[in-house]
């Protein structure tokens, strides 16, 4: 049986994944990341702008999926600002796992980690400086 914290989690997904959070191609980016997963066909692209110290300005994300690659992207836009390139590279399951706030099974993982390694197959950037 699910407690009451598990069941609240669950609604901020499905609620990030019905009103997600900077869903929309963001103009004169900086950086452009895509992926897909080949199991499921999820399709994200992540867009930031970046300033000189590799610090994170504003991202959004454009893309199709499951509520879970759908919710993650929109959380990872929102947890993303203000933050350094090299610190969202670097997030692990375990850190999606904090933001979602749910347990995500080896599957489930992959989709909640898309937007992540969308960023870091990152397949335009305008400033030399900003290659990984």
């Amino acid at each position: 049986m699910h407690n009451m914290e598990d069941e609240l989690y669950k609604e901020n997904v499905l609620h990030h994944y019905r009103n997600p959070r900077n869903k929309y191609a963001l103009a004169g980016a900086d950086i452009v990341g895509k992926d897909t997963n080949a199991l499921c066909g999820d399709e994200i692209t992540i867009y930031a702008h970046v300033n000189g110290d590799k610090v994170i300005t504003t991202m959004s994300f454009m893309g199709d999926g499951c509520a879970i690659s759908q919710a993650a992207s929109s959380l990872l836009t929102e947890y993303a600002t203000g933050k350094r390139m090299e610190e969202i590279q670097k997030m692990t399951q375990k850190d999606m796992e904090r933001l979602l706030g749910i347990s995500l099974s080896m599957v489930r993982a992959r989709c909640a980690l898309l937007p992540i390694q969308a960023f870091q197959h990152i397949i335009m950037h305008t400033h030399r400086e900003y290659h990984a």
